[in-house]
C-alpha cells in the first residue's frame, strides 16, 4: 500500500481505513462555526498513527470503533483559531516556530489526536459531553456529566493511555503522543 507522507505525517487512512474521519474544522461543526480546514484528510504523525492503530484495535475487540475530529493541524490553522478567540484558556497561542528552540507534542505537529468512540456501526457512544464544549463538562472529573458518559469516557481514557497517549484533564477527548520524541511544528495546509 502506498502511504502518502509529507514531513513526519501520513495519511491516517493509508495506515488503517477502519476510522471513521469526521474532521470538525473541515466543517463548520465547531466552536468557530467557521470553515478552518480546506479538506476532511486526516494526517498525523507516523508513530502517534501506529499507536492509535494499537488503540482502534483494542476497540474494535470491544464492539467499538474510533472517530477522529482532529489530529495534524497546521500552524496556520492555529492562528485562525487565535484571530477568532484570542484566550489563551480555550486556544493556544500560535508559536513564533522562527524563535523556538523545544518542541512539544501538539497538533501543530501531528502527536495529538481528539477522538471518540461509536458503536460498530458508527453510531456516536455517549461520552461527557459534547466535543469542543469550552467548560468544565469537558474535564472527566466533571459530576455533572452523566455516569454513562462519564464511564464511557473512563474507558476512553484508559484504552488511550495504555498504548502511550496521555489525557489532557481539562478535555476528554484530547491525546497527547507521549511516547515519542516531540518533533518541529509544521505549516502544510490540509
Amino acid at each position: 500500500m502506498d502511504i502518502e507522507r509529507r514531513g513526519n505525517l501520513v495519511r491516517l487512512l493509508d495506515m488503517d481505513d477502519d476510522f471513521i474521519i469526521d474532521l470538525r474544522y473541515a466543517t463548520e461543526e465547531n466552536f468557530t462555526g467557521r470553515l478552518i480546514y480546506q479538506s476532511n484528510e486526516c494526517w498525523i504523525d507516523e508513530h502517534t498513527a501506529k499507536i492509535l492503530i494499537e488503540a482502534k484495535n483494542i476497540f474494535q475487540k470491544e464492539g467499538y470503533r474510533v472517530k477522529v475530529w482532529d489530529a495534524y493541524r497546521p500552524i496556520r490553522a492555529q492562528q485562525r483559531f487565535w484571530d477568532i478567540m484570542p484566550d489563551n484558556n480555550f486556544v493556544a497561542r500560535p508559536p513564533d516556530v522562527l524563535k523556538m528552540t523545544t518542541f512539544r507534542h501538539t497538533h501543530m505537529n501531528g502527536q495529538c489526536v481528539d477522538v471518540t468512540l461509536t458503536d460498530i456501526d458508527g453510531n456516536d457512544v455517549e461520552m461527557p459531553c459534547p466535543f469542543d464544549t469550552m467548560d468544565e463538562r469537558a474535564s472527566l472529573a466533571c459530576e455533572k456529566n452523566s455516569p454513562v458518559g462519564r464511564k464511557n469516557g473512563e474507558y476512553l481514557k484508559q484504552v488511550m493511555e495504555s498504548v502511550g497517549f496521555q489525557a489532557y484533564d481539562g478535555e476528554w477527548w484530547h491525546f497527547y503522543d507521549v511516547s515519542t520524541k516531540p518533533v518541529p511544528y509544521t505549516d502544510y495546509e490540509i
